[in-house]
């Protein structure tokens, strides 16, 4: 659940999370996302829409198998979450039983998913009051469905430092084991349980370790003491790569991937790229807006040599040769500059990255680059050139305690 769209957490009712379900990974990414996608209309909608390729961003999943995808809404369709298995007093009075299907109907119409859910399920996840935060760029990291159900069900116990005792019968029926599976514990200790703390305290913003209570040699119950993990903070960045402003232009204007931008910056010099980006956005098609795929007509450019028309000429030669050329020195001091902030962002306490970082995220879901933050975090060079934006523009001690380091530095 989201208290807003802007943010990438999702609120979900811990009913939802301490439920008992055997979904597999994709299944319970994919969940988790149509419900990110839809809360803020849940009762104004009967039906919501999610772009495939939008979704599978937000599950991290790096493949065209849209078949796959079909696969598992199918599965939603047809698994059945009983609620609540834990504080069940405090969601329904005591003997009271609910049920219902994870949604009620899917349909996918070329790259368009439309789903809905039961009245049963709106009136469920739309109770604010008892939630656990879960991040969704976290949870597209987990890789097995384990971790990511151990997950679910301690997030929410962070301010508390650890989770309730629980039985190991329904500790089994949270983590989706089956019934019969791992029956002696020394193998669901190896096999499930020690893999998915391991996950958990890998990919997760939370430390988690495993108490036991046992009744002669036999375990009965377990509790997870929760502890914050400061190596796994969400706001460490990548520094190998410095920044490219030019990429802003060649992502948002004509669509090009990561990997076709670094290839364009290795292979071309930055005055032959923005010739042909020129010549591009002042051709009669781009002006008019018939060029179906603006990144294969700038990438022949570049192959090709497009020489200007007379009439793109005229535009080009209308461009003071100076203003270029400042143009291009400013992007050289930003790129320098821009490292540097990047640098000393890292090297900040985890409290006041972990501060920058909620701030960010609300800035950065304002434009084109949410999607990628999604998937990729910070670790992506264009996200990065917006987390110095953003600094640049909101954070001026930042930058002026910059400066002053460059001075006494001079």
């Amino acid at each position: 659940m989201v208290e807003k769209k802007k943010t990438l957490e999702l609120k979900k009712h811990v009913a939802a999370i301490h439920s008992g379900n055997k979904l597999s990974l994709l299944q319970r990414k994919i969940a988790n996302a149509l419900l990110f996608n839809a809360y803020d209309s849940l009762f104004d909608k009967e039906e919501h829409e999610i772009h495939i390729p939008s979704l599978c961003k937000l599950i991290g999943y790096d493949s065209n198998d849209h078949k796959t995808i079909k696969k598992s809404l199918v599965n939603l369709l047809s698994t059945v979450i009983e609620w609540n298995l834990i504080d069940g007093s405090k969601i329904d009075s005591e003997g009271v039983w609910n049920a219902s299907s994870m949604i009620a109907d899917a349909s996918i119409d070329g790259a368009i998913c439309t789903y809905s859910y039961s009245n049963k399920m709106k009136k469920l996840l739309h109770r604010p009051e008892l939630y656990g935060r879960l991040n969704m760029l976290v949870q597209a990291k987990f890789q097995s469905t384990y971790g990511l159900a151990l997950y679910e069900n301690c997030i929410r116990y962070q301010n508390i430092a650890q989770t309730p005792w629980l039985e190991i019968l329904k500790f089994r029926k949270l983590m989706g084991i089956e019934e019969g599976k791992y029956k002696i514990f020394r193998d669901f200790k190896s096999r499930v349980l020690n893999k998915a703390i391991a996950e958990v305290n890998k990919l997760s913003p939370i430390f988690i370790s495993p108490q036991f209570q046992k009744k002669g040699r036999q375990v009965t119950a377990i509790q997870f003491s929760i502890k914050n993990n400061d190596q796994n903070n969400i706001s460490d960045i990548n520094c190998n790569e410095a920044p490219l402003p030019l990429s802003i232009r060649l992502k948002t204007k004509f669509g090009l991937s990561k990997t076709q931008i670094e290839n364009i910056l290795s292979e071309h010099d930055e005055d032959y790229i923005f010739e042909k980006i020129l010549i591009v956005e002042s051709s009669s098609s781009f002006i008019k807006g018939t060029i179906k795929n603006l990144a294969k007509y700038l990438l022949s450019a570049l192959q090709d040599d497009y020489q200007p028309t007379k009439t793109t000429k005229k535009i080009v030669d209308r461009i003071e040769k100076d203003k270029i050329k400042e143009n291009f020195n400013k992007e050289k001091d930003n790129r320098s500059r821009d490292k540097k902030i990047i640098r000393e962002f890292k090297k900040l306490p985890s409290n006041k990255k972990t501060g920058i970082i909620k701030e960010f995220e609300k800035y950065i879901s304002k434009g084109l680059y949410y999607s990628i933050y999604q998937r990729e975090g910070l670790s992506n060079i264009l996200v990065q050139d917006q987390l110095c934006l953003y600094i640049r523009e909101n954070k001026p001690d930042f930058v002026n305690r910059l400066r002053e380091k460059e001075e006494i530095i001079v």
